[in-house]
């Protein structure tokens, strides 16, 4: 699965988070990618959308 810039991911145990900074091409076959941590595969978090902001 490719990862895209500000894809997050997080570890369910610890609490820390993996943030791309930029885009990571590697296909499933391709690469291996995987986000490890505390000896398992870390969550991917869903992104919010942006807030909005009022004009005045």
């Amino acid at each position: 699965m490719q990862r895209q810039a500000g894809d997050r991911y997080a570890c369910a145990k610890c609490g820390a988070q993996l943030v791309y900074e930029k885009a990571c091409p590697c296909a499933d076959g391709k690469s291996s990618v995987s986000e490890i941590c505390c000896g398992e595969q870390m969550k991917l978090v869903q992104q919010q959308a942006p807030a909005k902001t009022a004009k005045e």
